[in-house]
């Protein structure tokens, strides 16, 4: 797919992938954390009880007030992130639409696409019965949200993390929305054991500094405000375009051949490979290219804020830090 495609799709709904305004990760950090509270319940995103009881009402990421009357039994995923989630949680068969971007787990390739980078289909949502439409787009207000909500008969909740940690909390309010809280707290717990386990890892080593290609010709990184960023630091590395101010901003290649940095990291969807980055004239003098330090990663494991975002951050981290990982790295690069 042509780089411009890719940056124009993350930066018109990186959410749709999974997060705020901006990119990617569209980072909108004004939008917050999604909260959830039933009966007792409480916490941002993941105060669940202990089994599921209807009615529940949630605040959304637009702080909006959501009351679920009952277990919703069609589900519709706008946002791959949540999609991935109903599957993790256990509510993977009662999804009955999903998002042109939804590719994972398999089983979504037999579901209905109900829409869209661009427009959500309100139509065949509606025609498919549904009573609960997830959104996550960077552009949905409150105003749209409420017309979606009345032109498909669904309730519609809106999911937007700005961050790793958003992202696993968001789990446990899908979770609580669906009714398979305890599912989705195991998840929770889970992934948040896995990434203390990896912070563990890279603790006191060096932060070499990196830089992560969304797109070529032009050129596009991901900086401030993005889940790559945030995955980047938590990888224990650091991103030279941490200070660009913006989410996926248009960068120079004279900035990077001064700022040389000692990673070159680039996502699959950008069509980018270890070989074509290395030949480019420009690039001979980096660092990274001398000492082979250029490697194509799953981006989806790192712009999606769903329940392989940890997945994401190993990623990243075992390539800057494979001395922690007894060398095993999974990326392709070198």
């Amino acid at each position: 797919m042509p780089a411009i495609f890719v940056v124009a799709a993350m930066v018109l709904v990186a959410a749709a992938c999974g997060q705020g305004s901006g990119g990617d990760s569209n980072d909108d950090s004004g939008s917050g954390s999604s909260g959830a509270t039933s009966g007792g319940s409480g916490g941002a995103g993941g105060g669940t009880t202990a089994s599921a009881s209807f009615p529940v009402t949630i605040e959304d990421s637009l702080d909006r007030q959501v009351r679920i009357g009952q277990e919703p039994e069609e589900i519709a995923s706008m946002v791959p992130s949540v999609t991935e989630t109903l599957f993790e949680v256990g509510a993977g068969d009662r999804v009955v639409g999903v998002s042109e971007a939804g590719d994972y787990p398999e089983e979504v390739e037999s579901i209905e696409e109900v829409g869209n980078y661009n427009e959500v289909n309100a139509e065949k949502i509606a025609s498919l019965q549904t009573d609960l439409l997830f959104l996550s787009y960077d552009s949905t207000t409150e105003d749209q949200a409420e017309s979606l909500q009345d032109r498909t008969g669904a309730k519609v909740v809106v999911i937007n993390p700005t961050s790793v940690d958003e992202a696993i909390q968001s789990i446990g309010t899908v979770g609580e929305v669906v009714g398979n809280e305890d599912q989705a707290e195991a998840v929770e717990e889970r992934l948040r054991s896995e990434l203390d386990d990896l912070r563990s890892e890279v603790e006191g080593l060096p932060e070499p500094e990196m830089f992560y290609e969304v797109g070529y010709d032009p050129l596009f990184t991901a900086g401030p405000g993005s889940f790559v960023n945030d995955a980047i630091n938590l990888a224990g590395g650091e991103n030279i375009a941490a200070d660009a101010g913006q989410a996926y901003p248009q960068y120079s290649v004279e900035k990077i051949l001064e700022d040389d940095p000692r990673y070159y990291l680039a996502g699959e969807s950008s069509g980018a490979t270890v070989k074509g980055i290395k030949s480019r004239q420009q690039y001979s003098s980096l660092t990274a290219v001398e000492q082979d330090k250029v490697f194509v990663i799953n981006d989806d494991l790192v712009t999606r804020p769903g329940p392989r975002i940890v997945d994401g951050v190993r990623e990243i981290a075992e390539v800057i830090h494979p001395e922690a990982f007894d060398g095993e790295s999974t990326t392709g690069g070198g």
